[in-house]
């Protein structure tokens, strides 16, 4: 039989039982809560761990107290980069290097003129009414030839001198009557293009080269050469320098004003 007061102590401790389940409810909650927050909030970044450098590094950050990021690229740059240096290029001739601070010096040469060249003599046959004086090409010890474009003695289908041939032929008359051709026979030639010509003075281009050839002998008679020395000689355009038609038959006017042209020959005359 159980007493009074054991009956009532039973009845309080099974009214609190609830209690302690409430309690364990929260405590899971709080820690549920607790455990949900800690997923949901975002990770700060982790800033990464250096390695440690290699030996080497080690020693060379010894010899030279720098940075360690100065450190790092000098070691790279002495493990890693090789430089090639390349082959000075020689200075010129006009320049010196001074050993202190390598810096180019110019020596100044006193400025001197360069020598003008001697004129060549006058190319009648490329300007021939532009130039005044006649120069002949000597062709061995016995042949001298002067040629000359006949455009700057004639008017086209004509064979009367111009006065601008007239003195040209002076300079050349001049020329014939020294010294140094007295023992020479002058022959005069006249050549022409292919255009064919026919008119009542010259009904072919074998008069009109004749024609211009006697033309220029008369001047030099006139100037005081000698016949016995003189010959006029008409070639028509049977002596081109260049021809005168392309393979279709079609003019080249470059080379017909060529092939129009006065030749004065001399020829050294053997004497017994």
């Amino acid at each position: 039989m159980k007493y009074h007061w054991q009956k009532k102590r039973e009845r309080i401790s099974h009214a609190d039982d609830w209690l302690m389940t409430y309690a364990d409810m929260i405590t899971l909650l709080l820690c549920f809560f607790a455990v949900f927050l800690t997923v949901s909030m975002p990770k700060k970044d982790i800033p990464p761990v250096a390695e440690p450098p290699p030996p080497a590094q080690i020693a060379q950050a010894e010899l030279k107290p720098e940075t360690p990021e100065s450190l790092e690229v000098e070691v790279k740059q002495a493990t890693e980069i090789k430089f090639e240096i390349p082959e000075e290029a020689p200075l010129p001739e006009t320049q010196s290097v001074d050993p202190r601070d390598q810096t180019p010096s110019v020596e100044i040469k006193p400025e001197t003129k360069p020598e003008t060249p001697p004129a060549p003599p006058p190319e009648i046959a490329n300007n021939p009414k532009a130039q005044n004086t006649a120069e002949f090409e000597k062709k061995g010890d016995r042949i001298t030839t002067l040629e000359m474009d006949s455009a700057a003695f004639f008017d086209s289908g004509s064979a009367v001198l111009s006065d601008n041939g007239k003195t040209i032929l002076a300079d050349v008359a001049r020329k014939i009557q020294a010294d140094e051709f007295k023992d020479y026979q002058v022959t005069v030639e006249g050549h022409t293009d292919d255009a064919p010509i026919k008119t009542p003075l010259f009904p072919s281009n074998w008069e009109l080269s004749t024609a211009r050839a006697s033309a220029v002998v008369h001047f030099f008679l006139e100037s005081g050469i000698s016949a016995q020395k003189l010959r006029a000689a008409g070639y028509a355009d049977t002596f081109p320098k260049a021809p005168n038609r392309d393979a279709n038959g079609n003019a080249i006017p470059g080379n017909q004003a060529q092939n129009r042209r006065v030749v004065i020959k001399l020829e050294r005359i053997e004497r017994g």
